[in-house]
């Protein structure tokens, strides 16, 4: 029995968007950094520390066996609720929420990887126990417990978090086959989640009526600086909107930034590597005869793509901002090593592909 190597295309795609990623950050951010007196390199050499993090991150995805995570998905979801408990009680207050838990020189933020785990746990339990998958109790088991992970992820709060936790949780529940009558009733509760948190929390509330009424002030410049990129963009660092128009450029809007200075064809390239690295994931994933791996690779491939249009989406204005990161692209950080750790586990089933 013949085994494959490694998917060449999907790493040659990500490696591409890593390391245009890298020179985005910089064109984006080094009017910023001279600004706070920095060195025009500041972010950027931020930005390449935690690369090398999120690097270590991809080598455990990549070496560290399935099977080994299987097992240890239960004492990875204790660490995980403690965590995200303590990130609430101690956590660094930015931006009036609790998204991070402070050590040392930098901020662990554990809820990147509450989309992993809930994806590997989905992919176990549709695996090992199809026949109790399609019953009322045990939809009911799996559904509470990952409502109370994206419950304790969204009370930070970090709606734009929860929301991708939950459209991962509906795209598992319809690749893990399970029957309409029981699908339905998830989504109902995610909405109706959805709904109530907005009533409560009234940073939800200003962005959601915000969005409806009119586009806010970082959207409007988003839009402005799509564009003026026209078809093939002002050329690279001819951008004007990183000359602080638009506010964390580098991060929550560097797609703006990209369509402005590369434009429209620079961004149906950029869009064209993410839609390859989802169809290299669909790929993979039907050469299984093993649940667990095609429910695996289908999951992760489906959260990283779900990330790459909710960031477009919020930039050419169509959803409401929400602080989500281009995957491989925006300034690192734990979103980065989350979304490299999920490439090195795709990488890693697709060894395992027999010829």
């Amino acid at each position: 029995m013949q085994y494959a190597r490694i998917d060449k295309t999907l790493a040659f795609c990500v490696l591409c968007l890593v390391v245009l990623g890298t020179l985005f950050v910089y064109s984006s951010s080094y009017y910023r950094a001279m600004k706070q007196g920095e060195d025009s390199t500041y972010y950027l050499l931020g930005h390449l520390k935690r690369l090398g993090i999120a690097s270590v991150f991809f080598l455990l995805g990549f070496f560290v066996p399935h099977q080994i995570v299987r097992k240890l998905l239960f004492p990875l979801l204790a660490v995980m609720i403690l965590t995200l408990i303590l990130t609430l009680v101690m956590g660094r207050l930015q931006f009036g929420a609790r998204r991070s838990l402070a050590l040392s020189s930098f901020g662990l933020q554990v809820s990147e990887f509450a989309r992993i785990w809930i994806i590997f746990f989905l992919a176990h339990f549709f695996s090992t126990h199809p026949q109790t998958a399609n019953t009322g109790k045990g939809m009911l088991t799996i559904v509470v417990l990952c409502l109370f992970i994206i419950l304790l992820v969204a009370i930070q709060p970090s709606f734009s978090m929860a929301i991708i936790c939950a459209v991962v949780v509906i795209c598992m529940f319809i690749y893990g086959r399970v029957p309409f009558k029981m699908l339905m009733p998830t989504a109902a509760v995610s909405f109706g989640m959805f709904a109530i948190f907005t009533l409560i929390f009234p940073h939800a509330q200003h962005r959601l009526t915000g969005f409806i009424a009119h586009p806010t002030y970082q959207v409007q410049q988003s839009l402005i600086a799509i564009g003026s990129g026209g078809l093939i963009g002002k050329g690279p660092g001819a951008g004007l909107q990183k000359f602080l128009f638009l506010p964390r450029i580098h991060n929550d809007f560097i797609f703006a930034h990209i369509a402005e200075e590369f434009g429209f064809i620079g961004s149906v390239i950029l869009f064209g590597l993410f839609w390859q690295v989802y169809l290299r994931g669909l790929a993979i994933a039907g050469t299984f005869d093993d649940e667990f791996l095609r429910l695996l690779v289908l999951g992760l491939s489906v959260s990283i793509f779900t990330i790459f249009l909710i960031h477009v989406g919020v930039s050419i204005g169509l959803l409401p901002p929400t602080g989500v990161p281009l995957p491989f692209i925006s300034f690192g950080g734990w979103s980065l090593a989350a979304n490299l750790f999920a490439i090195g586990v795709i990488l890693q089933a697709s060894k395992k592909r027999i010829l």
